[in-house]
C-alpha cells in the first residue's frame, strides 16, 4: 500500500486548473437571497435578488442547477399556485409550460399557502465564459388579486446552488 501526501495540488500551467475524472465535482457555488418581490402578472418576472455570476473551469464540464425558494401563493379566490423557472445567460433552461408547478386547491374562499419550491436542472457548460444565472417565475392566476411572493415580507432566505461536474 502507498500513501500519497501533499500540501497543494497546482495546476501545471498558468491557467491553475487540475483536470478531474469524470463525474469529480470541479467545484460549487451557492448564492442565497431575501429580497421580497411580487409576481402578479401572467407573464415570466425575474425573482429580486437571484441574479448571480458563475464561471465554469471547462468547457466539457456538466453545471448542475438547485434551487430552494420560499413561496406564497395567494388568492381571493379558490385555487392558486405557480411556477419559477432558471434562466442562464437569457435562455430558459427545462422550464415548466405550464402556471402551476407548486398548486394548492380549496373548496371555497382565499387561496393562501407558503410552500418551498425545490427544482433541479443540468446543462452542458459549453464554454468557460461567465454565466449569468437567474430565477424568473409567474403566478397560476392574476385576477382576484392573485400573486406569487418570493421571500414574503423579506422574512424568508432563498438560494441558488451550482456545481460543476467533470465529464
Amino acid at each position: 500500500m502507498s500513501t500519497l501526501s501533499v500540501d497543494t495540488i497546482q495546476g501545471k500551467t498558468t491557467a491553475g486548473t487540475v483536470a478531474m475524472p469524470a463525474g469529480h465535482i470541479v467545484q460549487t457555488t451557492f448564492h442565497s437571497f431575501t429580497t421580497a418581490t411580487t409576481l402578479n402578472s401572467d407573464s415570466d418576472a425575474d425573482l429580486g435578488g437571484s441574479s448571480h455570476t458563475f464561471t465554469p473551469k471547462f468547457a466539457s464540464s456538466l453545471l448542475i442547477l438547485s434551487c430552494s425558494v420560499a413561496v406564497n401563493i395567494y388568492r381571493q379566490n379558490t385555487n392558486q399556485g405557480g411556477t419559477v423557472n432558471f434562466v442562464v445567460d437569457g435562455s430558459h433552461i427545462q422550464n415548466a409550460t405550464e402556471d402551476y408547478e407548486i398548486y394548492y386547491s380549496v373548496p371555497s374562499g382565499n387561496t393562501n399557502g407558503y410552500f418551498r419550491l425545490n427544482k433541479e436542472v443540468s446543462l452542458s457548460a459549453s464554454n468557460t465564459n461567465a454565466k449569468t444565472v437567474k430565477l424568473m417565475g409567474r403566478p397560476y392566476a392574476t385576477g382576484n388579486s392573485g400573486a406569487l411572493y418570493i421571500n414574503a415580507n423579506g422574512n424568508f432566505h432563498s438560494s441558488i446552488k451550482i456545481q460543476e461536474i467533470s465529464q
